[in-house]
Parts: structure tokens; C-alpha cells; sequence
């Protein structure tokens, strides 16, 4: 929904853009809600101009996760109030949303590349992000991180579900100290947090390898989360590994189907955690873990090493893998499960992802018949929300419970 003239009446009134109206506009939080019928509202995104009518900003581009279209597709751009400071955008939401944005301002120095070129602004879009992307200032729940470095702000369109979201992102936790682990496999050094539950134990503690390890470790901790499960006994005493993704560049090779990267977890890492650590060989109770890409690795390593990992975590994984443009039933690597003899190893599968994730939604769900159809214990969940963390959040708690209860 885009229009040439705002729909929610506070940016219909004759003093907008001046001083009273951005208090008015400061005290109420955007983005700014008014129905648009009993399940959908209209929802109104603000940016103020620091250089009011007289800037060289040209645009202001938002992403808001799950909603507007992949940047190689169509870019989605505010509009500026007429002879205001006030830059705008609106669209229509299901009252449940939950889901995060991030707000982008280009100069015309700044423009994107020739439409055409989808590669050429996926890299223009990624370096614009580096330096112009912002949480919305405006919006009062408390901003948090992609995990690269993005500030990103919340919607959250549930009353009840925002002093929670309070919670969870401006939380304070006590962070357990950071390792520095070094692969030669991968001849890289990266930040790895362990982290165990429970009482003091003789026994061989079960294993969760969690990937994208700094999200989940500094950006919205889920240390508390993991301690009260066990205290009521939905999860059990276990050892977290959190293993950083370095940057975007690592991430998109190590966790993209990557045999050394594998290699490495089962031959450097994990002999190394228990050095430290009483852990379990048991593949049935090492669980791997990840989010999108991460997602995508946690069952490939599942397939390929099942002696030693035999229980997977996916939540919206990148299973369009390795063409991102493919149709969801032509990818490579659903196919080539396909076409392999039944595996002698029954694996657990968790899978999930979100009912406003379109294209990741149906390869997600083509994974889980393709695993089932290979002899795999599989369960599959679509919940309310998109690609983004925090969706996956809480998703991911359900997830541990779950497949540790297999």
C-alpha cells in the first residue's frame, strides 16, 4: 500500500513537520498505527530530515523484513511531505506482526546501478547498508542487531508482546566469557562462547551447536533463557556452543554446504571443547543449530556426518541453495537428496519458518516431505512471522525443548 497523500490523519494536519507536531510525533513512537479493518492496520513509518527542506538527501529506503521486496527486485522508498522535514512510508500489516526494519537515507550520489544488473546492486545495496542504515530513532522499544552490525528497530503490533520484546532485547545478562578458537582447516581464528546448564554433573553432557553463535551470545542473549528451561526440567543440563560467524563474507562460504568447515567442527572444535568440557559422542544427542544459511548447514552436516550429528535445528533455512533465484522444487541440493539411496540413519529434524517468508516458506516445507521421504524423523512448524531474528527467537527455544524430547 503506497499512496500519493499519507493516510493516517496525524500527517494530514496543517502544522505537520513543525516543532509541536515532531514533540506530539516523539511522544507517541512510530511507526504510527491506525486500523484498516479488524485483522490489518495501516502502518505509517516517519524519518525527520536533520537538514530539514534544504538537504541533499534524495531518498530514504526501508527494509522492513519479510514485507517490503528483495532489494534486487524493487527498492521501497519514503516520500517526502511536501515543503516538510518529514519523509514517510506506509503499508499495511496484520495486527500480529512482529518483525524488524531499518531505515536507509542516499544522497543522490548515493543512487543505485542499473536495474538491470541484479549483482551490481545486491553489492551497491550491501555497501550502502554499511554506512547509511539506521534504527528508527523514532521507535521506543529498544533497537538491536542483525548480527553484522545493522542497527534494525522492531514492530511489534501485539500490546501484550511488547513488554516481553522490552525484555528480551534491553535485557542485561551476564555474557560467558568468549574463547578464541583456531582452525587450521579453515586458517581462520574466530569467537566462540560455551556455555553449560545445570548442576554440577559426572555425567557426559549432550551438545547444542549453535550457529551465528555472536546473535545469540551478545546481541540478544538467550543464557537466562536456556537456565530457567532446565531449572523446570523442559530442557536438560547441556553444554551451548556458540560459534561465531566472523562476517557476512565467512558466513555465506563456511555455511553454505561447506565440507571444511564441517571438517573442522567434527576434527578441531569439538575435540578442543572437551578439553574443558565432559560432553557426549553421542550423535543423538549433538544437536546442530541455525537460522537462514545457518539453517541450510545445520542439515547438511546432519546428512553428511550423521555419526556424529544426528539431530538438526532449521529455522527458515537457505534450501534454495546454491542458486538463490531457483524455483523452490528446481533446487540443487533438495534434488540431489532426492535422487541418493535411503540413508541406514534414522535422523531428527526440527524445521520451522514463517507464514510471511513466501518462497522460503515452500522450499522449507518441500525439505521436510523430501527428508521425511528419505526416512527421516521430521516435524515442521509454520509460525506467525518472517524471516527475522526476532521470529526465530523464541522459535529456537521451542526448537531446543522439542528435539531434545525426541
Amino acid at each position: 500500500m503506497h499512496t500519493n497523500q499519507p493516510i493516517n490523519s496525524l500527517m494530514q494536519v496543517q502544522n505537520a513537520g513543525s516543532e509541536l507536531w515532531w514533540e506530539r510525533i516523539k511522544k507517541l513512537g512510530t511507526p504510527l498505527l491506525s486500523d484498516l479493518d479488524e485483522e490489518n492496520c495501516v502502518v505509517t513509518f516517519i524519518w525527520r530530515d536533520p537538514a530539514g527542506t534544504h538537504s541533499d538527501i534524495e531518498t530514504v529506503y526501508i527494509d522492513l523484513y519479510s514485507k517490503t521486496p528483495h532489494p534486487t527486485r524493487q527498492l521501497t522508498r519514503f516520500s517526502r511531505l511536501e515543503g516538510t522535514d518529514i519523509w514517510y512510508w506506509e503499508t499495511s500489516l496484520a495486527k500480529d506482526w512482529l518483525g524488524s526494519y531499518f531505515l536507509m537515507p542516499a544522497t543522490k550520489e548515493q543512487t543505485p546501478p542499473d536495474s538491470s544488473d541484479v549483482m551490481a546492486i545486491r553489492h551497491w545495496w550491501i555497501k550502502l547498508m554499511s554506512t547509511n542504515a539506521q534504527a528508527d530513532s523514532l521507535n521506543p522499544l529498544p533497537p538491536h542487531s542483525n548480527g553484522n552490525n545493522i542497527k534494525l528497530s522492531a514492530v511489534c503490533l501485539q500490546k501484550k508482546a511488547q513488554s516481553h520484546l522490552k525484555t528480551i532485547i534491553g535485557k542485561q545478562q551476564t555474557i560467558p566469557k568468549k574463547n578464541l578458537w583456531h582452525s587450521d582447516i579453515l586458517a581462520n581464528t574466530r569467537q566462540v562462547w560455551l556455555y553449560k546448564t545445570g548442576p554440577k554433573t559426572t555425567h557426559k553432557l549432550p551438545v547444542a551447536l549453535l550457529f551465528d553463535g555472536q546473535y545469540w551470545a551478545t546481541q540478544m542473549p538467550i543464557f537466562s533463557d536456556l537456565d530457567a528451561l532446565t531449572s523446570t526440567g523442559k530442557l536438560p543440563p547441556a553444554l551451548y556452543v556458540f560459534i561465531d560467524s566472523i562476517d557476512s563474507s565467512y558466513r555465506y562460504k563456511e555455511l553454505g554446504c561447506n565440507n571444511d568447515f564441517w571438517t573442522a567442527i567434527e576434527q578441531e572444535l569439538l575435540p578442543w571443547v572437551s578439553t574443558q568440557f565432559l560432553i557426549t559422542d553421542d550423535p543423538y544427542k549433538t544437536i546442530v543449530a541455525g537460522q537462514s544459511l545457518g539453517g541450510l548447514c545445520a542439515v547438511y552436516g546432519a546428512l553428511n556426518w550423521p555419526h556424529r550429528f544426528a539431530c538438526a535445528i532449521s529455522q527458515s533455512g537457505s534450501f534454495w541453495w546454491p542458486k538463490a533465484d531457483s524455483l523452490p522444487d528446481k533446487s540443487d541440493f533438495i534434488q540431489e537428496i532426492k535422487t541418493q539411496d535411503k540413508s541406514p540413519n534414522v535422523l531428527n529434524f526440527v524445521m520451522e519458518a514463517g507464514c510471511y517468508e513466501h518462497d522460503m516458506l515452500e522450499v522449507s516445507k518441500l525439505m521436510t516431505n523430501t527428508l521425511k521421504n528419505a526416512g527421516h524423523n521430521v516435524t515442521f512448524d509454520e509460525f506467525r512471522g518472517g524471516h527475522d531474528w526476532l521470529c526465530w527467537r523464541q522459535g529456537l527455544l521451542r526448537s531446543l525443548i522439542s528435539i531434545f524430547d525426541i
